[in-house]
């Protein structure tokens, strides 16, 4: 072989080799770059020189992250603060969020509020009721060693205690009917508020404590401080909340889901069972907020609805694939709403992400069909369009196989693998 000859062919191999690389860099760069960012500063303050009225206003936009939250809802928004708090409890008739205590304020004195549609009693004035009764003195002969994840044990003896303790440590007490399913009703959904994800400081919890108090605008009412100095039995500090939890709770850490963790400790850190149902998750079985996250079934099916072809036509969404989809609606979930929910997904996952746990969050959600989701009789929420789940599948009393009648769905399940990937896994999202 001649040397010019020998030149041309390493030319077209070097230019091969660039357009490789070429390919390779602007996929990546496409992909979500998520990095391990620090949680959101939580904001300091000294309480002693704060008003009563600024640390209702600093509780009211932590809880809904606007100081308007009914006009918000007005206009089809879901006002969800940093405290999370309305993505389970209900604050307004408007709001959807039931998996919590609803904690509608209305006048007791009102005849024309139907009590068995909204509450007449606010939770202030429960929070007065609740640590004098029975089932309040059970959760104290119970944990009279200590809850497992805080190690406090249950001691409100006012309203102001009982709801500073229900901040700290909602397994302290669960009300009748709100517990998670299969836990004899004992063991509250809501996260520990000064710890991941959440992961509120003292005073931001004092502010949540002094809404909640004060919501009727009667003032005199607001005991916050010095709630938590008695339930604690302390000076009220600008320390972390970690360190304040009492009893030995352990320091909360960065919110972040990391690359060594497993998908249901990547759930639990992260919240997501807050909303969602998902197969295989032990604490993600009653979440009725956001869809069922069986993105083998749904992800497939969701990047070719007319819905989502809309929405990338106008450039707000651009997976092309089940992965880049699920990856896509965690870091970016106000891009793509499923239809029949709302945009009430939390923002900031972007920065509590490593991209290696967002890859092994999408993967684990992938391998979630259908018929795994029946087996463990988890359904499709109402508004759902695809529908229940259990209308067109039947499971055998035995439980060793299912007969599946969802064929609709379950054949309409892509595997967007690479050929000779094992199992033909696929790569998607929610």
């Amino acid at each position: 072989m001649d040397t010019k000859k020998k030149k041309g062919i390493i030319s077209k191999v070097g230019i091969w080799y660039l357009f490789i690389l070429a390919v390779f860099a602007g996929y990546t760069n496409w992909l979500p770059q998520i990095r391990g960012d620090a949680p959101e500063a939580a904001v300091a303050i000294n309480v002693s020189e704060v008003s009563v009225d600024d640390l209702q206003a600093m509780g009211k936009k932590i809880i809904f992250g606007t100081d308007d939250p009914e006009g918000a809802l007005a206009r089809g928004e879901a006002p969800i603060g940093k405290g999370q708090c309305p993505l389970c409890h209900q604050f307004f008739s408007g709001q959807k969020a039931d998996r919590c205590p609803n904690l509608i304020a209305l006048p007791t004195s009102d005849p024309s509020i139907d009590p068995q549609k909204l509450l007449q009693m606010s939770e202030e004035a429960r929070s007065h009721e609740r640590p004098s009764t029975d089932r309040y003195n059970k959760f104290k002969a119970d944990l009279s060693s200590g809850e497992t994840n805080t190690g406090i044990v249950p001691h409100a003896k006012t309203g102001g205690e009982y709801l500073i303790e229900s901040e700290y440590c909602p397994n302290c007490f669960v009300v009748a009917g709100y517990a998670v399913k299969g836990t004899n009703d004992m063991v509250s959904p809501m996260p520990i508020i000064n710890k991941t994800p959440i992961e509120l400081a003292d005073t931001e919890i004092l502010a949540v404590v002094t809404f909640l108090q004060t919501r009727d605008g009667d003032m005199t009412k607001a005991t916050a401080k010095e709630s938590w100095e008695n339930y604690f039995g302390k000076p009220f500090g600008e320390s972390k909340a970690a360190d304040t939890a009492a009893a030995g709770g352990a320091p909360a850490g960065p919110v972040i889901a990391m690359d060594t963790d497993t998908p249901e400790q990547i759930v639990t850190k992260m919240g997501c069972f807050a909303c969602h149902k998902i197969p295989g998750i032990s604490v993600a079985k009653i979440g009725f907020i956001g869809p069922l996250l069986i993105e083998g079934t749904n992800a497939p099916n969701r990047i070719k609805s007319p819905e989502y072809k809309k929405a990338m036509a106008e450039g707000k969404v651009h997976a092309t694939t089940p992965k880049e989809y699920v990856m896509e609606s965690i870091v970016n979930p106000g891009a793509f709403i499923v239809p029949g929910f709302q945009d009430d997904m939390l923002k900031d996952f972007a920065h509590k992400f490593t991209f290696a746990a967002l890859s092994k969050m999408a993967d684990y959600l992938l391998e979630q069909t259908a018929q795994k989701a029946i087996k463990e009789g988890l359904d499709r929420l109402p508004q759902e369009k695809e529908g229940s789940l259990m209308k067109t599948a039947s499971i055998k009393s035995d439980d060793k196989s299912v007969n599946v009648v969802i064929k609709k769905e379950a054949d309409q399940q892509v595997s967007m693998a690479p050929k000779g990937s094992p199992n033909g896994s696929v790569e998607a999202k929610f």
